[in-house]
């Protein structure tokens, strides 16, 4: 009776063991397709002056006219993490912390962009700044073809 007792046990381990073993490979697997091991830093971008800010878009790779087309103060929406969701997956592909400013005003420069690759309307960046730090942002062109995308530079 005692041997039959050991292999219940044995088994229920055994169980156990490959129980575990089978959740931690689908953690692992979740976390590596959702992108857990990927992670994007914050940005801290200084964007007190105008040439901070387009010294800024050059780095990225963007030729842009030095002065802005537009300067907007504005107030974002406090549901802004929930009215424009994938407008913050877009910020956070660069580590852009807008989804913390909801109901903050910030300061929109918007930018001619010269050299986008492959298009030949007009384009434009926009920077979303507050408290002298870039906190968004975006690439639009408007019209039929238009687009909007991340401030990162196309390949």
């Amino acid at each position: 009776m005692f041997v039959i007792h050991v292999k219940k046990i044995k088994r229920r381990f055994v169980a156990a063991a490959a129980g575990t073993a089978a959740l931690a490979a689908v953690v692992f697997l979740l976390v590596g397709c959702l992108g857990g091991g990927k992670t994007v830093q914050p940005q801290t971008v200084p964007a007190a002056t105008n040439d901070e800010r387009v010294a800024w878009l050059t780095e990225l790779g963007w030729e842009v006219i030095p002065e802005p087309l537009e300067t907007l103060v504005l107030q974002l929406p406090e549901d802004l993490a929930q009215s424009h969701s994938d407008y913050i997956v877009l910020q956070e592909k660069l580590g852009l912390p807008l989804a913390d400013y909801g109901g903050k005003t910030v300061s929109r420069y918007t930018y001619a962009v010269n050299n986008y690759p492959g298009y030949t309307g007009p384009v434009q960046a926009d920077l979303y700044v507050c408290d002298d730090l870039v906190i968004g942002g975006d690439i639009i062109a408007a019209g039929e073809n238009g687009f909007v995308r991340e401030l990162v530079f196309p390949k």
